[in-house]
């Protein structure tokens, strides 16, 4: 069990902290609203996407 557990989640980890790496997505000490909280996540996710595909098309 702890090894099927294990498999799955060292991609999840890795994806996590790439995100965080390329984005900071974790700096959210300004934000001062569930709404605000969302357009930062949400921007830190498509900002991380943009990346994402950006280093896919240029390897």
């Amino acid at each position: 069990m702890s090894t099927a557990v294990s498999r799955v989640r060292q991609p999840i980890e890795a994806l996590f902290a790439w995100t965080e790496e390329k984005t900071g997505i974790e700096c959210a000490s300004q934000v001062r609203s569930y709404q605000g909280l969302m357009v930062h996540v949400f921007g830190k996710l498509a900002a991380a996407l943009f990346f994402w595909n950006f280093l896919r098309a240029s390897s």
